[in-house]
């Protein structure tokens, strides 16, 4: 069970959803993906909800996404069906507002939740990075929730590249919309929507708004949609070329570079 390893707590009217396998540096595998979509869909319901955090454990946030040995993977299989898909969308969609708390690395996946939340805080010394490209892959599950905040050129210098971007880079990328001190992204995070608890409803669905509009623009659900398809296309290529090496277990290998 995912319990163990993704906590759901409140603070007041701010949500926390913080992710706990420090063992590996807070990869996120099926069953927590599916435990953090629960998470996110429940403080949204909850009108008592003014804002929702997710943050990490022990000094990193996400290491990316763990997928395992994956099963059988038939020709109607698409990678939206993904626990990993299903939380990035739902909480791009979230009605309530979103501020993801980095500390340390945030790889892949991780950085697909900070691109995904309405605001992204970032501690010194936090890293972010895509490496999907040097696993054989362009990170087509991850880019769309990037390009809200930075360049498309921007997006894809970071994915073929493999560099890693420090906290100054990714807030001059905009990735990263707030800086918080080593150790305190999580109290930053949720000082900051508690700061905006007091605004009334209406104005705040009414910010929402605008940024799905703004999303719209740069692609926005139909940007998903063509990258989860091309997504699909890679793994079930890797598939049919090699089993044993298709890029499922892209997010153990991203846990590794962090290692280094």
């Amino acid at each position: 069970m995912a319990e163990d390893r993704v906590s759901i707590t409140r603070t007041g009217a701010v949500g926390v959803i913080r992710i706990e396998r420090q063992a590996q540096r807070n990869a996120v595998d099926a069953e927590m993906a599916a435990a953090i979509t629960a998470g996110i869909r429940d403080f949204d319901a909850d009108g008592s909800c003014r804002g929702i955090v997710v943050s990490g454990a022990g000094g990193n946030f996400c290491a990316g996404a763990d997928t395992g040995k994956p099963g059988p993977r038939g020709p109607e299989w698409s990678y939206t069906q993904t626990p990993s898909a299903v939380m990035l969308r739902t909480l791009e969609a979230c009605g309530t507002l979103v501020a993801a708390a980095i500390e340390g690395w945030a790889v892949g996946l991780g950085a697909g939740l900070a691109g995904a939340a309405t605001f992204a805080v970032g501690a010194t010394g936090s890293r972010y990075r895509l490496p999907e490209a040097r696993l054989g892959f362009f990170p087509f599950g991850v880019a769309p929730y990037l390009v809200d905040r930075m360049r498309p050129s921007a997006v894809v210098d970071l994915a073929l590249s493999g560099r890693t971007m420090s906290l100054d880079d990714a807030v001059a990328a905009g990735l990263v919309t707030h800086t918080a001190p080593a150790g305190a992204a999580e109290a930053t995070a949720v000082e900051l929507l508690q700061g905006l608890a007091d605004i009334p409803a209406p104005v705040l669905d009414d910010a929402r708004t605008f940024l799905r509009r703004c999303s719209r623009v740069r692609g926005g659900g139909d940007l998903i949609d063509w990258s989860d398809r091309q997504m699909t296309r890679v793994l079930l290529t890797a598939d049919a070329a090699s089993p044993e090496s298709a890029p499922d277990s892209a997010a153990m290998a991203q846990e590794r570079t962090v290692r280094r």
